[in-house]
């Protein structure tokens, strides 16, 4: 997945070890919203049927996550 920069971003994670991209996130009612963009690779396989996962580092505890779509920033009203 390639991150993507979201629309009134206010808070910057930044990456720059690795080969990691800074992450651009708003805040929306107590949450942060990143947006990320299928490679074609992972296109292809979502459009073959496949699932999408969410890793998160560590084991001790999950925080509360919501995965959704999201129509293109251009085309949202």
């Amino acid at each position: 997945m390639i991150p993507l920069n979201i629309a009134g971003s206010d808070v910057v994670l930044r990456g720059g070890r690795d080969g990691v991209r800074d992450l651009f996130a708003r805040r929306i009612d107590g949450c942060l919203v990143t947006r990320w963009e299928p490679t074609p690779d992972e296109l292809a396989i979502l459009n073959r049927g496949g699932s999408v996962e969410l890793w998160c580092l560590g084991t001790r505890s999950h925080p509360p996550v919501r995965l959704q779509v999201a129509e293109h920033e251009d085309e949202q009203s």
